[in-house]
């Protein structure tokens, strides 16, 4: 597919629903003690393999991903190994939601996800008790429930899917866990747990966990921050744009990418209109004239997914961006470091490449050429938004990457209105 420039952009948006949201309020309705309602699911390729592994262990789901009736049941062991395909979210979480259940449970995936590390989870949730067996610490993952006990553990990194892991487990397990180290990774789990009157505390980046009783839950999942980031971008990079993105959620630990882009000078405004359990609100951001900064350490957990976006916001910023810190883009979907230089250069962008990150001096025109997406989504988005924005166009290889997280984004740069 080849994307071709644009010469004006008026649009008002709702994004997909939320993907990490979506994953979560999954798990945590067939958990709870009686039927959830779920409005406003995501349907993409990520949140349908945590539905059909709920659904293949006994979860009774009725109605679609519009509405969702959950109906929690006593899980069952079965012969058939579970495909989490491309979703980290998906391989993580369940690890930790089945380490205390009766049986013995596989989890694997693609390529791609059979190379991302999962030693991570499975050395707090053996030291809790459970019995996991791995592949050198890679999928598949062999996973005996067992009787858990809480413990005291700090995070090597800042990861929100780690963290989740253990207090999926420490839902189920005896006395308290406490989790330490986390540093503005989202909090969905802890918000969607306190909503369900689950024993969870948060205090001084210190996360208490005891075994709870979940109530259901009746929740309306709002836009995705993430999928909304590439609109933003758009808007503050052609020189014609202005874009309104309404029902979108504005978690803090989210909106890392807003801060980094407010401290580029970008035009954007926003405000919030609800936020219980989750900030949701409007964001407007238009054409801007913008300056490279280096990214501050502090907002790159919380901006961990548009961090790639940052090199296209830089290369058409005033002086030198410089984005470090950010070794985590190596174990994505795809190294988005290798992937976001390489393509940048094949574009004729000068870029230099970091261990945990890159150096970009604007301002620079991207004329046009040839993308690969490394089976990306994330990759292939950012680089239509190139396109939008180039000179001559730009062709990517492969977009059906894109149904893992935002199954529509072609229909919406369709719609555009240009």
């Amino acid at each position: 597919m080849k994307i071709m420039p644009v010469k004006r952009i008026r649009a008002k948006l709702i994004m997909p629903p939320d993907k990490s949201i979506t994953h979560r309020v999954l798990i945590l309705s067939s958990m709870a003690k009686d039927k959830s309602i779920l409005y406003n699911l995501l349907n993409a390729d990520d949140t349908k393999r945590t539905y059909n592994i709920l659904k293949s262990l006994g979860i009774k789901f009725k109605g679609d991903f519009n509405k969702l009736e959950v109906y929690p049941k006593t899980i069952k062991e079965i012969e058939k190994p579970l495909y989490c395909g491309n979703s980290g979210t998906t391989a993580r979480l369940i690890s930790g939601y089945l380490s205390s259940k009766n049986g013995l449970f596989v989890l694997y995936g693609d390529k791609s996800l059979s190379k991302r590390p999962m030693e991570r989870i499975i050395t707090p949730l053996e030291m809790m008790g459970a019995k996991i067996d791995s592949r050198k610490g890679y999928l598949p993952l062999i996973i005996k429930g067992n009787k858990l006990k809480g413990i005291d553990y700090t995070l090597p990194i800042p990861s929100a899917q780690l963290k989740s892991s253990i207090i999926l487990a420490a839902l189920n397990s005896e006395e308290k866990t406490i989790i330490k180290g986390d540093k503005n990774s989202r909090d969905h789990t802890e918000r969607l747990i306190k909503q369900m009157n689950g024993k969870i505390d948060v205090k001084n980046d210190v996360i208490y966990v005891e075994k709870s009783v979940l109530e259901p839950l009746k929740y309306s999942i709002p836009g995705d921050f993430s999928s909304a980031a590439f609109f933003i971008t758009l808007a503050i990079l052609h020189p014609n744009a202005k874009i309104i993105i309404d029902n979108i959620n504005l978690n803090p630990t989210r909106i890392g990418f807003l801060k980094i882009l407010e401290k580029m000078n970008a035009n954007i405004s926003y405000e919030i209109f609800e936020s219980n359990p989750e900030p949701i609100g409007r964001i407007i951001a238009e054409s801007s004239n913008l300056k490279g900064i280096k990214i501050p350490e502090k907002l790159i957990p919380n901006a961990i997914d548009e961090l790639p976006l940052i090199a296209l916001v830089g290369l058409k910023s005033e002086g030198r961006t410089i984005l470090k810190n950010a070794s985590e883009l190596r174990v994505k979907e795809s190294d988005r470091i290798k992937s976001v230089v390489s393509n940048l250069k094949n574009l004729g962008i000068e870029i230099e490449e970091l261990k945990d990150g890159f150096v970009i001096d604007g301002k620079q025109d991207i004329v046009g050429g040839k993308i690969k997406t490394y089976n990306d989504h994330r990759i292939a988005m950012m680089f239509s938004i190139a396109g939008l924005i180039s000179k001559e166009g730009i062709e990517i290889d492969n977009v059906k990457s894109v149904n893992i997280s935002f199954p529509t984004f072609f229909k919406y740069i369709e719609h555009l209105s240009f």
